[in-house]
């Protein structure tokens, strides 16, 4: 009778243990990239909590042209590595192939780094994906910025497309209620530390609970 109300306690105690590092993902708005007409581009920092801590300055690059977060403003997230979307897929009212189409030109800013002409195009190009009636008529979005657009849509819709290209892209989707209107959603490559599960540690735990319990075991079974 002690034996088996030390298995429960040892068992609720890993349970507890469990539920408390897989809290929901989160993150903080901490500041935003420049402005091209009127409009902040990337890149975007947050602040990141997860089961794995916190990391600061996380830069992230915004996939919504009709939705709005503010500086400080922080919420819950769901976390999809962008490589297992597929393109028949529906997330937070995103197609699929509007997300790889996003993760393909988000993955172009690699090579725009000091062109701000570039990453302008490419930010207004990933927003004109998610939201073109709404970012059509805006000044920043021009012709330059509707053929990439145009030309990530196409490789999205391909049917050799290779998403182990996307293998480090992280898609960011809010979660639970909000206080004004649902948050944007990012993209990030590669995903921060925070938001890394650690069930090593996790087996590691249950192990060595389910050791101790075979000891018990042991020792009454000489006794």
């Amino acid at each position: 009778m002690r034996l088996k109300a030390t298995v429960v306690f040892l068992t609720l105690s890993l349970v507890c243990m469990i539920s408390g590092v897989s809290y929901a993902d989160s993150l903080t708005l901490t500041a935003s990239g420049p402005t091209v007409n009127g409009e902040p581009i990337d890149p975007y920092l947050f602040t990141v909590t997860g089961p794995g801590g916190t990391n600061t300055l996380v830069d992230m690059s915004c996939l919504n042209f009709n939705r709005s977060v503010t500086v400080g403003q922080s919420w819950n997230v769901n976390v999809t590595q962008v490589s297992t979307v597929s393109a028949t897929a529906t997330i937070d009212g995103e197609s699929g192939v509007d997300i790889l189409a996003d993760a393909y030109l988000y993955n172009e800013y690699a090579g725009a780094i000091g062109n701000t002409s570039l990453t302008s195009d490419i930010q207004f190009a990933i927003w004109d994906i998610m939201d073109n009636s709404d970012v059509k008529n805006v000044s920043g979005f021009d012709a330059n910025a509707k053929a990439l657009a145009t030309a990530a849509l196409t490789v999205a819709n391909s049917s050799n497309l290779n998403t182990s290209q996307f293998a480090n892209d992280y898609l960011f989707t809010p979660s639970g209620s909000y206080t004004s209107g649902e948050p944007q959603e990012f993209m990030t490559d590669p995903a921060p530390p925070a938001i890394t599960p650690e069930p090593t540690s996790l087996i590691l735990l249950g192990t060595g609970l389910l050791g101790t319990v075979g000891l018990m075991r042991r020792k009454l079974a000489t006794a």
